[in-house]
């Protein structure tokens, strides 16, 4: 939570307080002074107003203005969770549990599930530092490292 104190030309204190996170990037505008305004999230996890979303993409795919991943207006969405960490890390999970739906009944040993759970897991972790690529391909997995 960020706050601000500053004083108006009559000498008065004025103190607000708002999210950091509920700025836009683009436009500048935060939510204490335009409380309609609807942040959504793109692919790259970042946050921008529906109206920079609406001006930017309006001709087809564009560039973010973060780190230029090519965009379209369809892939941005209405964040389910506040944390954006959060965010990235369900979408995560649920790439991998289409691909990596095994279950304890499918194997011979609690110990073979285990292990399985394991390398799951461990795959989650490198796609999350970015350590290997996923591309999906119809019902195949491709892994790139």
């Amino acid at each position: 939570m960020a706050s601000f104190t500053g004083s108006s030309k009559s000498g008065i204190n004025a103190r607000y307080s708002f999210d950091a996170d509920e700025v836009c990037p683009i436009c500048k505008n935060n939510r204490y002074l335009t409380p309609n305004m609807k942040l959504l999230v793109s692919d790259c996890y970042h946050k921008m107003c529906e109206s920079c979303i609406d001006r930017l993409f309006a001709n087809g795919a564009g560039p973010c203005p973060i780190c230029q991943k090519i965009l379209r207006k369809v892939s941005f969405i209405e964040p389910t969770f506040e944390d954006l960490r959060v965010e990235k890390e369900v979408k995560i999970r649920r790439m991998l549990s289409k691909q990596y739906n095994q279950r304890q009944e499918d194997f011979e040993s609690l110990r073979s599930y285990n292990d399985y759970l394991e390398m799951v897991e461990e795959i989650g972790m490198e796609f999350k530092s970015h350590k290997i690529l996923f591309f999906f391909k119809k019902k195949y997995l491709i892994v790139l490292k």
